[in-house]
């Protein structure tokens, strides 16, 4: 989707957006402004928009626009064989930038909380798929059904209504076949049984709890069933004879709960949707009911695993960080001390090599010391006076 459509839609889209709003939104989107134009357009619209019905105002008047609105009109009213081969066309390019486009539609609704319109978007959506107009009967979805083909089932006793009603009874109890050649009953029975039958649950619960207490967050599991599926088949594209690509069936689920935290004990009530946007009337609601009580009310027993509690054992990484850390400090403490160990040993030998001091005399043994030194000088003088008188 073009970020100028994803802008346009956020713009213009609001809580009051309805499905009859939606053509003319998808028709001024950025896709649809970019088709290009032919000069025989306005002669190939006039049949065409002669036999249009508009279910609301125009908003924009930009020509590329009604052109493009009146194309899904004439689709959705299933109008086609007043479309020229090149307007076929150009709904055809249009309907395959549909399903983004009305999934962003979808997305903007889901994201400001409008279930309604998040509603109509996918109501907009499967009329596309099946070429349905507003209020169109559901039955208009069953291969080769026709306006004349709804009188019948409406008529009598075991009218039918709804396309789930149809597909529920036996083939002999069905109404409005009675001018279907085989080929034409052999296709509805095979659309009878390729059209989901869903078995919609859901249930609301706390994860690994029994019961529902203030302040917990409550989880709602929904689970569809498709009933008409063997086990490992696939579904496969929805029947959508008017469609130009292959669609396949999505499902949408909503809860009326405005907030996923219980606030409030007693009774609480909630509405789940599951929504389908490729058939009308395989819409499914189911109502729940709980009960929820106050923490005083229920004893929970908080059991804390054995492999946990040896996690917590465990150091931290920041534990582990500054551990690192702090293993550094103690070997550069060592370093430190080894070197200055190191600086005492080589102090050490180099005492050794010094010559040892005389040692330091007291003043007496000073005085002594140097009165003997004399005599002996003294002496030294005799014996050379001594000498010299010999000779």
């Amino acid at each position: 989707v073009m970020v100028e459509t994803l802008q346009f839609m956020g713009y213009y889209i609001n809580e009051a957006t309805r499905t009859k709003n939606c053509p003319e939104l998808l028709a001024a989107s950025a896709e649809s402004r970019g088709m290009d134009t032919r000069v025989t357009d306005n002669n190939d619209m006039k049949a065409l928009a002669t036999q249009v019905v508009e279910h609301k105002k125009r908003q924009f008047s930009l020509p590329i626009i009604i052109k493009n609105n009146f194309l899904l009109l004439g689709h959705t009213q299933r109008l086609h064989h007043l479309m020229t081969p090149d307007l076929r066309s150009d709904c055809d390019e249009l309907l395959k930038y549909s399903v983004k486009i009305t999934q962003a539609m979808i997305e903007i609704a889901c994201m400001r909380e409008w279930f309604f319109t998040a509603q109509a978007m996918i109501e907009f959506r499967r009329s596309l798929v099946q070429g349905l107009d507003l209020k169109a009967s559901q039955l208009l979805q069953i291969p080769h059904f026709t306006e004349e083909s709804l009188k019948h089932t409406s008529r009598g006793k075991n009218s039918i209504s709804t396309l789930t009603d149809f597909i529920s009874k036996d083939p002999e109890q069905r109404k409005g076949l009675g001018d279907m050649d085989p080929n034409q009953l052999a296709d509805i029975e095979a659309f009878c049984s390729h059209v989901s039958n869903v078995e919609f649950k859901a249930i609301t619960e706390v994860e690994d709890e029994t019961e529902i207490c203030v302040g917990d967050v409550a989880t709602v599991v929904c689970t569809l069933t498709r009933k008409n599926l063997q086990e490992g088949e696939a579904m496969g594209p929805v029947h959508a004879p008017l469609y130009p690509e292959p669609k396949f069936e999505v499902s949408f689920d909503f809860g009326s709960l405005p907030q996923n935290e219980i606030s409030r004990p007693g009774k609480h009530s909630l509405a789940v949707h599951a929504l389908c946007d490729s058939y009308s009337g395989l819409d499914q609601k189911v109502e729940l009911n709980f009960n929820a009580s106050t923490e005083d009310e229920v004893k929970r027993e908080i059991f804390v695993h054995p492999e946990d509690e040896e996690l917590d054992l465990q150091p931290t990484l920041f534990q582990q960080l500054m551990g690192e850390l702090g293993g550094d400090d103690e070997s550069e403490e060592e370093e430190e001390q080894e070197d200055k160990d190191k600086k005492k040993g080589k102090d050490k030998d180099k005492d050794k090599d010094k010559p040892k001091d005389k040692p330091k005399l007291s003043d007496g043994q000073a005085k002594k010391a140097d009165d003997s030194d004399e005599d002996e000088k003294k002496d030294g003088d005799d014996s050379s006076d001594s000498g010299s008188d010999s000779d």
